[in-house]
């Protein structure tokens, strides 16, 4: 059901190992913003505007994950999804029901691998301290590894000042791969939502390339919101290496996804 036309040997077939020749300004790629990187030798591979600043999205929720599991809070424990959650602004198919009850480790599964806004804005507000703590400890631990054009003013990434840049993410990658948990929720295909009370609730991943397993993804989000376009952060292990790869404002829903296919392909030319 969802396999992609996009990723059709036709498409394939036009990419080349050319691709990483032109890296001083990713001219190959379709996003605004993009930038691979080795992560074993550090060697940038493309940079198109690492350095710009954008709206990130629901890129934001790595970081928001990084403080829900740091935050020493039980995962276990049930978490209510309310009112005061649903994010009017969003327009995603896959909303969790208002009174859905389930651990806080189910919730930030579906935040995290399919994007769920009202998972996220649960999680929020029941840090410690509640939303505005959550906020101000993502800001604080963005300070704290140094990702100095990062700023969230909140969880989900709906909010097109939520901005940080290509490097920066990178940044936010490797943090998030500290993290056995944020790496396996960020890559589940399908999970369905059970609490007993409402009917089975289905989500699935939003990105196509981790649900049709075309490459071994270890960690990833995508974003969408009219500011930032779509966006796609992710790190792979292709060839036997570790690449971390950022698209950020691409034009149309597949071009982020054909990027990424395009970095594997002409990588594994390469090598």
């Amino acid at each position: 059901m969802y396999k992609l036309i996009i990723f059709c040997i036709p498409v394939m077939a036009l990419f080349s190992c050319n691709v990483f020749s032109a890296k001083a300004n990713g001219g190959s790629f379709n996003s605004q913003i993009a930038y691979v990187v080795d992560v074993d030798s550090g060697k940038v591979l493309v940079d198109r505007n690492a350095d710009a600043v954008s709206s990130i999205a629901s890129i934001s929720k790595l970081m928001a994950s990084i403080i829900v599991l740091e935050s020493g809070q039980s995962l276990a424990e049930q978490v209510v999804i309310e009112k005061d959650d649903v994010a009017r602004q969003s327009t995603a198919h896959w909303k969790l029901n208002v009174g859905t009850e389930i651990t806080r480790k189910r919730t930030l599964r579906i935040g995290l691998m399919s994007s769920e806004n009202r998972a996220i804005n649960a999680l929020a507000r029941t840090y410690p301290g509640g939303r505005e703590a959550f906020v101000e400890a993502m800001n604080f631990k963005a300070s704290s590894l140094g990702m100095i054009h990062t700023h969230f003013v909140e969880p989900t990434g709906l909010s097109p000042e939520n901005v940080s840049t290509a490097r920066d993410l990178v940044i936010l990658l490797q943090e998030s791969m500290k993290f056995p948990l944020i790496q396996e929720f960020s890559t589940t295909e399908k999970f369905d939502v059970v609490d007993g009370v409402h009917a089975p609730q289905p989500f699935v991943n939003t990105n196509p390339i981790v649900r049709n397993e075309l490459m071994d993804v270890l960690v990833q989000k995508t974003g969408f919101i009219t500011a930032a376009g779509r966006c796609l952060v992710m790190e792979a292990k292709i060839g036997g290496r570790n690449i971390a790869m950022v698209f950020l404002g691409s034009k149309g829903k597949n071009a982020r996804f054909r990027d990424a296919l395009l970095t594997k392909r002409a990588f594994e030319n390469v090598n």
